[in-house]
Protein backbone atom coordinates (compact mmCIF):
# COMPACT_ATOMS: atom_id res chain seq x y z
CA UNK A 1 0.00 0.00 0.00
CA UNK A 2 1.68 3.72 -0.62
CA UNK A 3 2.49 5.61 1.85
CA UNK A 4 -0.14 9.23 3.05
CA UNK A 5 3.64 10.90 1.97
CA UNK A 6 4.04 8.79 -1.10
CA UNK A 7 0.45 9.43 -2.28
CA UNK A 8 0.62 13.62 -1.46
CA UNK A 9 3.71 13.55 -3.72
CA UNK A 10 1.71 11.53 -6.41
CA UNK A 11 -0.72 14.35 -6.20
CA UNK A 12 1.75 17.52 -6.74
CA UNK A 13 3.19 15.64 -9.86
CA UNK A 14 0.16 14.79 -10.95
CA UNK A 15 -0.92 18.16 -11.05
CA UNK A 16 2.39 19.57 -12.29
CA UNK A 17 2.02 17.32 -15.35
CA UNK A 18 -1.50 18.97 -15.55
CA UNK A 19 -0.53 22.29 -14.94
CA UNK A 20 -2.47 23.14 -11.87
CA UNK A 21 -0.03 24.74 -10.42
CA UNK A 22 1.26 27.46 -12.18
CA UNK A 23 -1.38 27.52 -15.12
CA UNK A 24 -4.29 27.79 -11.87
CA UNK A 25 -4.70 29.91 -9.02
CA UNK A 26 -5.47 29.14 -5.78
CA UNK A 27 -9.04 31.17 -5.87
CA UNK A 28 -9.89 28.58 -8.55
CA UNK A 29 -8.51 25.69 -6.83
CA UNK A 30 -10.64 26.82 -3.56
CA UNK A 31 -13.59 26.80 -5.61
CA UNK A 32 -12.63 22.91 -6.20
CA UNK A 33 -12.78 22.73 -2.84
CA UNK A 34 -16.13 24.01 -2.19
CA UNK A 35 -17.35 22.03 -4.74
CA UNK A 36 -15.79 18.86 -3.20
CA UNK A 37 -16.91 19.75 -0.17
CA UNK A 38 -20.84 20.24 -1.35
CA UNK A 39 -20.61 16.55 -2.95
CA UNK A 40 -19.24 15.28 0.82
CA UNK A 41 -22.46 17.32 2.61
CA UNK A 42 -24.78 15.82 0.31
CA UNK A 43 -22.94 11.87 0.86
CA UNK A 44 -23.75 12.96 4.32
CA UNK A 45 -27.07 14.36 4.43
CA UNK A 46 -27.89 11.21 2.00
CA UNK A 47 -26.00 8.66 4.40
CA UNK A 48 -23.85 7.53 1.37
CA UNK A 49 -20.97 6.31 2.55
CA UNK A 50 -19.18 6.00 -0.84
CA UNK A 51 -19.91 9.32 -1.58
CA UNK A 52 -18.57 10.29 1.55
CA UNK A 53 -15.26 8.23 1.14
CA UNK A 54 -14.36 9.91 -2.51
CA UNK A 55 -15.46 13.39 -1.12
CA UNK A 56 -13.13 12.89 1.74
CA UNK A 57 -10.43 11.69 -0.42
CA UNK A 58 -11.32 14.58 -3.38
CA UNK A 59 -11.11 17.38 -0.65
CA UNK A 60 -7.50 15.96 0.52
CA UNK A 61 -6.25 15.97 -3.19
CA UNK A 62 -7.61 19.72 -3.89
CA UNK A 63 -6.20 20.68 -0.43
CA UNK A 64 -2.83 19.38 -1.56
CA UNK A 65 -2.67 21.16 -4.88
CA UNK A 66 -3.79 24.24 -2.76
CA UNK A 67 -1.06 23.71 -0.81
CA UNK A 68 1.18 23.29 -3.81
CA UNK A 69 -0.02 26.18 -5.68
CA UNK A 70 0.84 28.58 -2.98
CA UNK A 71 4.22 27.22 -2.59
CA UNK A 72 4.18 26.78 0.91
CA UNK A 73 4.99 23.69 3.12
CA UNK A 74 0.92 24.05 4.35
CA UNK A 75 0.08 20.44 3.90
CA UNK A 76 0.59 17.89 6.47
CA UNK A 77 3.60 15.31 6.56
CA UNK A 78 2.53 12.35 7.09
CA UNK A 79 3.96 12.16 10.59
CA UNK A 80 1.58 14.63 11.39
CA UNK A 81 -1.51 12.88 9.94
CA UNK A 82 -0.14 9.96 11.47
CA UNK A 83 -0.25 12.01 14.76
CA UNK A 84 -3.87 12.91 14.26
CA UNK A 85 -4.94 9.33 13.37
CA UNK A 86 -3.65 7.68 16.44
CA UNK A 87 -5.76 8.93 19.23
CA UNK A 88 -9.56 8.42 17.43
CA UNK A 89 -11.13 5.74 19.76
CA UNK A 90 -14.67 3.92 18.99
CA UNK A 91 -16.50 7.80 20.11
CA UNK A 92 -19.09 8.65 17.36
CA UNK A 93 -18.91 12.45 16.70
CA UNK A 94 -21.62 14.98 15.65
CA UNK A 95 -21.02 15.11 12.21
CA UNK A 96 -23.52 18.36 11.46
CA UNK A 97 -21.03 20.25 14.57
CA UNK A 98 -18.12 18.90 11.98
CA UNK A 99 -19.82 19.94 8.82
CA UNK A 100 -20.64 23.31 10.31
CA UNK A 101 -17.18 23.55 11.89
CA UNK A 102 -15.48 22.85 8.15
CA UNK A 103 -17.19 25.36 6.85
CA UNK A 104 -16.42 28.33 9.27
CA UNK A 105 -12.77 27.06 8.14
CA UNK A 106 -13.06 27.21 5.14
CA UNK A 107 -14.10 31.13 5.19
CA UNK A 108 -11.26 31.60 6.89
CA UNK A 109 -9.51 30.11 4.33
CA UNK A 110 -11.00 31.73 1.60
CA UNK A 111 -9.85 34.94 3.22
CA UNK A 112 -6.38 34.01 3.83
CA UNK A 113 -5.72 32.83 0.11
CA UNK A 114 -4.67 36.32 -1.46
CA UNK A 115 -2.04 37.08 1.48
CA UNK A 116 0.89 35.76 2.06
CA UNK A 117 0.48 34.06 5.65
CA UNK A 118 0.88 31.05 6.25
CA UNK A 119 -1.68 28.99 6.60
CA UNK A 120 -0.92 26.03 7.74
CA UNK A 121 -3.26 26.11 10.74
CA UNK A 122 -6.11 26.28 8.66
CA UNK A 123 -4.94 23.54 6.67
CA UNK A 124 -4.61 21.77 9.75
CA UNK A 125 -8.28 22.29 10.75
CA UNK A 126 -9.42 21.56 7.34
CA UNK A 127 -7.96 18.26 7.70
CA UNK A 128 -8.91 17.71 11.29
CA UNK A 129 -12.74 18.07 10.14
CA UNK A 130 -11.79 15.68 7.31
CA UNK A 131 -10.69 13.15 9.91
CA UNK A 132 -13.54 13.64 11.99
CA UNK A 133 -16.61 13.10 8.99
CA UNK A 134 -14.08 9.66 8.04
CA UNK A 135 -13.89 8.27 11.94
CA UNK A 136 -18.08 9.30 11.85
CA UNK A 137 -18.04 6.78 9.11
CA UNK A 138 -15.65 4.63 10.15
CA UNK A 139 -13.79 5.64 7.18
CA UNK A 140 -9.93 5.32 7.26
CA UNK A 141 -8.48 8.60 6.27
CA UNK A 142 -5.76 6.81 3.86
CA UNK A 143 -8.10 4.97 2.21
CA UNK A 144 -10.05 8.21 1.20
CA UNK A 145 -6.61 9.33 -0.43
CA UNK A 146 -5.61 6.27 -1.97
CA UNK A 147 -9.23 5.61 -3.42
CA UNK A 148 -9.09 9.56 -5.24
CA UNK A 149 -5.71 8.88 -6.14
CA UNK A 150 -6.75 5.68 -7.81
CA UNK A 151 -9.63 7.84 -9.68
CA UNK A 152 -7.56 10.70 -11.01
CA UNK A 153 -3.86 8.73 -11.66
CA UNK A 154 -4.40 8.98 -14.99
CA UNK A 155 -7.27 11.18 -15.52
CA UNK A 156 -6.84 13.41 -18.99
CA UNK A 157 -8.29 16.45 -19.71
CA UNK A 158 -7.33 20.09 -20.23
CA UNK A 159 -7.19 23.68 -18.75
CA UNK A 160 -9.82 26.00 -19.72
CA UNK A 161 -9.83 29.55 -18.00
CA UNK A 162 -7.02 28.40 -15.25
CA UNK A 163 -9.73 24.97 -14.50
CA UNK A 164 -8.54 21.58 -15.35
CA UNK A 165 -11.80 19.86 -16.80
CA UNK A 166 -11.37 16.09 -17.18
CA UNK A 167 -12.13 14.63 -20.51
CA UNK A 168 -15.34 13.32 -19.92
CA UNK A 169 -17.17 16.54 -18.91
CA UNK A 170 -15.52 18.07 -22.38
Amino acid sequence: MTTLTQLIKNIENWAEARNLIEGSTPKKQFIKLMEEFGELCSGVSKNKIDVVKDSIGDCFVVMVILAAQRKKDEMLSADEVAAFVEPYGNNKVDIEDHLINSLYVLHRLSHELSSHANISVLFMSCFVQLLEVAHHFDLDIHDCVQAAWDEIKDRKGRMIDGVFVKEGDL
